[in-house]
């Protein structure tokens, strides 16, 4: 069964200096109900740690001092 996932599975790598969107967590302050947007951004990637980690920046240069998970992120298309 994990075989067949897995085939299906396409990596996604990030890149500093590319746009994202990162996703709004149910527990955090900006999770305001039904209606309310499921993503934020968009951010610069600012470093890519290895596990799927990133560092990220804010449109200003303000680099946030915690890494995020690459899965809570998507790519942001101008």
């Amino acid at each position: 069964m994990a075989k067949a996932f897995n085939r299906k599975v396409k990596p996604r790598t990030f890149e500093p200096g590319q746009l994202v969107l990162k996703r709004i967590f149910p527990h955090q302050n900006e999770a305001k109900g039904k209606f309310a947007p499921n993503w934020q951004g968009p951010y610069m990637v600012h470093r890519v740690l290895t596990g799927g980690a990133l560092i990220l920046a804010e449109m200003d240069g303000e680099v946030w001092p915690k890494a995020i998970n690459a899965d809570a992120v998507k790519r942001y298309y101008i």
